[in-house]
């Protein structure tokens, strides 16, 4: 008998590949979503829908009810500090009342998609799921309200819920509607957006693989435990010149000092504060700006050994898939591949 599973944030990038891939098994899912007449367009009559968000309980409720399994893959993915209610509403508040109606239902397991953007490693060393911080990171908005819900997530365990935590890297490919931010740099690097890279490590996994790490995690994780789904650690640079080899469009000629960039980061926190509401997010902020001068690589070792779960989609692929997609899209008004095209302003 297929299994009975639920999807928050099914309408998202990582959520749609993973909806999918469950229908494709033939998984018997339902999605919660805000607009039914999105969830039907991308999955059509193939999942059942439930319409609301993770702040009313009795929609939590409905949703949670006689499913066996949950993916908690819904969140705010913003950055800047005028979005930290916003962000803690949805990341933190929203997960604490999702895991309290998956406990009511009697859900067998909850998996609790988190970023591992929040762990922290050891300068030289690769990161694993032991890095996380004790205390939440400080001028981060974004990552403040995931560590907050990941503890959400921990006490849940340790009250006899099944909860394992899946923490992500960037994801890349086909689907990146929002975009996220990795979606977002590919978008920029084609609109000629993309002029200065800096020193910047970073770890990619193709969108596929992260379903499937997903999947594995939900079958195989351990409650209470943590497990980092990662691919390849690769500087922004070398990402930026695969982009290039690619799009045939020429690379960031540059690279910006940190201190420069956090300055960048600061003025432009500061213009984000005082836009009006509803603007769009600045480019640049303090938390982009502080992230752009770390090197963050990691270790998926746990989730091999544990998990069986290796990725297997080169990078390479991935971005060939995103670039194809984000060059379909309609809205986009992409410059022909020349030298001498224009170029904004970017710190990814």
């Amino acid at each position: 008998m297929a299994s009975q599973t639920l999807i928050t944030g099914a309408t998202g990038f990582i959520g749609r590949a993973l909806t999918r891939s469950l229908v494709a098994r033939g998984e018997a899912v339902r999605v919660l979503a805000r607009s039914r007449a999105k969830a039907r367009a991308l999955f059509g009559d193939h999942v059942e829908i439930v319409t609301g968000d993770l702040a009313d309980a009795a929609v939590l409720a409905r949703a949670c009810r006689d499913m066996e399994q949950v993916y908690h893959v819904a969140g705010s993915y913003r950055f800047g500090l005028r979005h930290r209610a916003e962000l803690w509403r949805t990341n933190v508040a929203g997960t604490e009342n999702l895991l309290q109606a998956a406990h009511d239902a009697g859900v067998e397991r909850v998996v609790h998609l988190s970023s591992g953007g929040v762990l922290e490693g050891r300068t030289g060393a690769l990161i694993t799921e032991e890095d996380f911080p004790a205390a939440p990171p400080r001028w981060s908005a974004y990552k403040n309200s995931k560590w907050h819900a990941e503890q959400r997530a921990l006490a849940w365990a340790r009250r006899g819920l099944p909860v394992v935590i899946a923490s992500t890297t960037c994801p890349i490919g086909r689907g990146d509607e929002a975009p996220t931010p990795t979606g977002r740099m590919i978008r920029d690097f084609l609109q000629r957006r993309f002029p200065f890279a800096c020193h910047t490590g970073l770890n990619f996994i193709a969108i596929d693989d992260l379903s499937d790490g997903l999947q594995q995690v939900a079958a195989f994780g351990q409650p209470g435990e943590r497990y980092l789904l990662s691919h390849e650690n690769m500087w922004l640079k070398d990402f930026l010149l695969q982009l290039a080899e690619e799009t045939d469009l020429p690379p960031p000629a540059f690279c910006l000092p940190g201190p420069l960039v956090r300055v960048i980061g600061a003025a432009g926190e500061v213009v984000d504060l005082l836009s009006p509401r509803g603007a769009g997010t600045a480019r640049v902020c303090l938390e982009t700006s502080l992230q752009a001068s770390r090197c963050q690589f990691f270790s998926h070792a746990k989730a091999a050994r544990e998990l069986g779960w290796r990725p297997v989609q080169p990078i390479a692929q991935a971005v060939r898939e995103a670039v194809a997609w984000f060059r379909g899209e309609a809205e986009l008004d992409l410059p022909q591949a020349t030298a001498e095209a224009p170029v904004g302003s970017h710190v990814p």
